[in-house]
């Protein structure tokens, strides 16, 4: 009986000791909580049902911030309101900014679409979680090899799939650039470089004149609903629009990391 208090007392500590993880988006909590499993699951400030882009600071996420020991994010200028994160977080509060650890500038965000970028932000994020709670480095280093064993042999079947094949897409803003240098694949055009940022009459002719000399099968987005001049472009060149984040995929994987990059594939291969 004494064993079991012991081992009881021994498991609260150790939940007490787990360092408290803020993220500030849904890929980078499946990401971290896989890492973290075992020891403690992260906080969420922006919701799958929210837009990273255009999301407002509520109180509680501020007091989130303050209380914790690590907050992961991807970027300044890509989660809304994060630039001045810095700011108001304790010096004893330690940063990760994915984007410039990755030593990406002014690109992409979405580099939850990328096994390679996936396994080096692994490594990142092991890094800190190992300075903040050395105790339990073993664990961090299992989960994480686990899992980058797991997105590393997606990488090879997808990149078999992909053999000599081309999908015919575009998308409304710019989210599959790493994935495509990932797989070796390439969009006919993009339509936003950042989601509602467009380049107006010039840059809309420059997509329309892509695709009339290389129609698209489909439209990609991860938007719900999608912009109207993507509605009309669908309609006019008579493509699909296809919902990345509403195709159920048939994986077995029960890492949500591994079946965000199925839904983009299978996305990708409705365009073929």
């Amino acid at each position: 009986m004494r064993f079991f208090i012991l081992l009881l007392c021994l498991q609260s500590a150790a939940v007490a000791a787990a360092p408290r993880v803020v993220v500030s988006i849904a890929p980078l909590q499946e990401l971290t909580a896989a890492i973290m499993q075992g020891i403690a699951v992260p906080d969420l400030i922006i919701g799958d049902e929210a837009s990273a882009h255009h999301f407002a600071f509520k109180p509680s996420h501020m007091r989130l911030l303050q209380q914790a020991d690590l907050v992961v994010w991807i970027g300044r200028q890509f989660e809304s309101g994060f630039s001045r994160v810095p700011e108001v977080l304790p010096r004893s509060t330690q940063q990760l900014e994915l984007l410039p650890a990755l030593g990406i500038t002014n690109g992409d965000g979405h580099i939850w679409y990328s096994p390679a970028l996936l396994i080096s932000s692994i490594e990142i994020i092991v890094t800190a979680l190992t300075k903040l709670d050395p105790g339990n480095q073993a664990r961090y280093r299992s989960n994480a090899d686990e899992l980058v064993k797991a997105i590393a042999q997606w990488r090879l079947d997808a990149l078999v799939q992909w053999r000599n094949q081309q999908p015919r897409f575009i998308t409304d803003h710019a989210f599959t650039t790493h994935f495509e240098a990932d797989m070796g694949l390439k969009a006919i055009a993009t339509i936003h470089d950042q989601h509602d940022n467009h380049g107006g009459f010039k840059d809309l002719k420059r997509v329309e004149t892509l695709l009339e000399s290389n129609p698209a099968a489909c439209l990609v987005t991860l938007e719900s609903p999608v912009s109207p001049l993507a509605q009309n472009l669908a309609q006019k060149y008579r493509f699909e629009i296809v919902d990345v984040l509403m195709i159920e995929t048939n994986t077995r994987h029960p890492t949500a990391t591994v079946q965000r990059l199925d839904q983009l594939n299978a996305a990708l291969l409705a365009c073929l």
